[in-house]
């Protein structure tokens, strides 16, 4: 088991984001969260990566219990988060962007290694690599944020809506891309508002309603929910 989460409750203030919830991602998995707005998805994945401390309950990562410990902690630990809105450094290029991304490396031959096969997945970044990220089409922003993530060779990314505010032609891409990714041995913790998108790329899912976890199943057995369906996937 790479992650696992037991009875894990958060609250903002004194609203239950969260409502002791339970899952767990296994090694080469790509696991989908999805459910409306509000619902606790990227809540979830803001208290794995540390970026909030949760009221009650236990975050186990590779067996260890990393409740309380700090987001760069959890990097070197190889979890790692690519934050809903890409969050590139604008005013760097994108090469400088992604060797921000092996901040905790410090054999330069790897970096460049790790720098090409990050190309070699985008090749439009290698186009752009002179190329400041802020001017770079939303599509292209996201792809520099998955492959700075990717710099840091985690063990498990978290993707917080990777295809919002994307073009249809790019959402195809990027979830391409997380496939490829996937397919190449990085196990992959997805909240995403497109949930049929997510479902058809994803082993297993998770289905949220405001705090809690309604349904829980394979992919695949999500899609063909009648209920899912009707609430979430437009019938």
């Amino acid at each position: 088991m790479l992650l696992e989460v037991r009875d894990l409750t958060v609250h903002y203030d004194s609203v239950h984001a969260v409502d002791n919830i339970s899952l767990h991602v296994i090694e080469e998995e790509i696991v989908a969260m999805i459910g409306p707005n509000g619902a606790g998805k990227s809540t979830t994945l803001k208290a794995i990566c540390g970026l909030l401390k949760p009221k009650s309950g236990k975050i186990l990562f590779q067996g260890e219990n990393i409740n309380g410990r700090q987001p760069h902690q959890l990097v070197e630990k190889k979890l790692c988060l690519v934050p809903e809105g890409r969050r590139v450094f604008a005013s760097m290029t994108v090469l400088e962007n992604l060797e921000m991304g092996a901040f905790t490396i410090n054999n330069k031959e790897e970096v460049r290694d790790d720098i090409d096969k990050v190309y070699g997945l985008f090749p439009v970044l290698k186009e752009r690599r002179k190329q400041k990220a802020g001017t770079l089409s939303s599509g292209e922003q996201q792809m520099l944020a998955i492959g700075r993530a990717l710099m840091l060779k985690p063990e498990l990314l978290l993707l917080d809506e990777p295809s919002l505010g994307l073009s249809p032609n790019y959402v195809d891409i990027v979830f391409e891309k997380i496939k490829e990714i996937n397919n190449n041995g990085t196990t992959i913790l997805i909240v995403e508002q497109n949930a049929r998108m997510a479902l058809e790329h994803a082993d297993r899912g998770y289905v949220f309603e405001i705090g809690k976890i309604a349904f829980e199943d394979k992919a695949k057995n999500l899609l063909e929910n009648d209920e899912v369906r009707k609430l979430f996937l437009g019938g």
